[in-house]
């Protein structure tokens, strides 16, 4: 295409762009490089180019490239801005989404009701209710989104007493915003409400029934979290490794490894396995269960470990007194932080190796993690 002179036909431009952006096979780099050849670049070309930046999650290259595009006195549209606002709520910079919304302002899109959506997000996720809320008010005709949007910012926020008063107020309550009450009624201790709005739930979804699984682990309700994990499975809910890792907690607390197995069959079975944070749930539950071995096998089976990881592992060895595999396995690991120095220093006090326990600590202050001044 680029041979055959085709780049400067703009729509077959556009075309090729809006196809290496939507390949995620295809680097981003090249797709620059599709993009810096075409001549005459519409907005819909530019637009292509910031949504593949937002979407490979390289927020402030957008924003680069706008300024690129004011200097280069090409014209944003209703569609540019949301975008914009996006990549500054992904990087919850409220400065430079101020500075988004003043050129809307200057642009005269202020009134198009996907860009006041987007800038209340942006408010919210800053925790700026106050700017939030005031554009809500000033949205002359609502939709869904403005409804959940200002949600799910007093969800973020905590602020029980405005969530409720805007779900009340909302024309049609719909699954997102029950299930965001349910996220902040788990937060803040309202159980009864989370699970009588759950029972009302028409409609409900993966998100309804993780979120008041999510909200009974919470709360210290670990058997109502696994009675209802297992209600879960049996109406043919799809699970996905977030549940699971809540109600391995529930497991790990109530000490019930045969439900912990039978989780993680239904996990291989699915084919979700992999996800790190479930390979550590799963250390973490054998461990406190007291399958130290499961746990081990799991760990050095494990195609990737992150921090979490190798703390959970060294955390089961000390919880079942092996103090000298501990030992052996934090000397090895690639990086220490502050858990790890802190589990070390704790399971040589737990079990009266107070020798150990102070040059450890003696260690933690000055030498390898760097995370303390030298005490002398």
């Amino acid at each position: 295409m680029i041979l055959t002179g085709f780049i400067r036909d703009t729509y077959a431009a556009s075309r090729i762009l809006k196809f290496s952006t939507d390949s995620s096979f295809i680097h981003i780099d090249l797709s620059l490089r599709i993009f810096n050849l075409i001549e005459d670049a519409n907005g819909f070309i530019w637009n292509t180019m910031m949504r593949a930046y937002i979407q490979r999650n390289c927020p402030q290259k957008a924003l680069n490239l706008y300024k690129l595009m004011v200097d280069k006195n090409a014209d944003p549209d209703n569609y540019t801005y949301p975008l914009l606002v996006q990549a500054c709520a992904i990087r919850v910079s409220e400065f430079e989404g101020r500075q988004i919304h003043n050129h809307i302002l200057k642009t005269g899109f202020d009134s198009d009701v996907y860009v006041q959506n987007t800038l209340i997000n942006m408010y919210a996720v800053c925790e700026n209710m106050s700017d939030a809320r005031n554009l809500f008010d000033e949205i002359p005709v609502l939709n869904p989104v403005s409804w959940n949007s200002i949600l799910a910012g007093y969800v973020r926020a905590g602020d029980v007493e405005k969530a409720k008063l805007i779900y009340d107020r909302m024309p049609e309550r719909n699954t997102i915003a029950s299930n965001s009450m349910i996220v902040l009624f788990g937060r803040t201790g309202c159980v009864t409400e989370a699970r009588r709005l759950f029972n009302e739930l028409p409609g409900k979804d993966m998100v309804s029934w993780s979120a008041l699984i999510s909200c009974y682990e919470q709360n210290e309700m670990d058997e109502e979290a696994l009675a209802l994990f297992l209600r879960m499975v049996a109406n043919g809910v799809m699970v996905d490794e977030v549940v699971v890792v809540t109600v391995l907690s529930a497991c790990a607390h109530l000490s019930i490894v045969q439900t912990g197995k039978l989780i993680h069959g239904l996990v291989v079975k699915i084919g979700i396995e992999a996800y790190v944070n479930l390979q550590n749930a799963f250390i973490h539950m054998y461990s406190s269960c007291g399958e130290i071995m499961a746990a081990q096998k799991l760990f050095y089976a494990a195609y990737h470990l992150d921090q979490i990881s190798w703390n959970s592992m060294i955390s089961g060895y000390l919880k079942c007194g092996l103090v000298e595999k501990a030992r052996t396995l934090f000397d090895s690991m690639p990086e220490k932080d502050i858990v790890s120095w802190s589990a070390m220093i704790s399971g040589y006090a737990q079990h009266d190796r107070f020798s150990e326990t102070w040059h450890c600590f003696r260690r933690c202050s000055f030498l390898e993690s760097g995370l303390m001044r030298p005490l002398w």
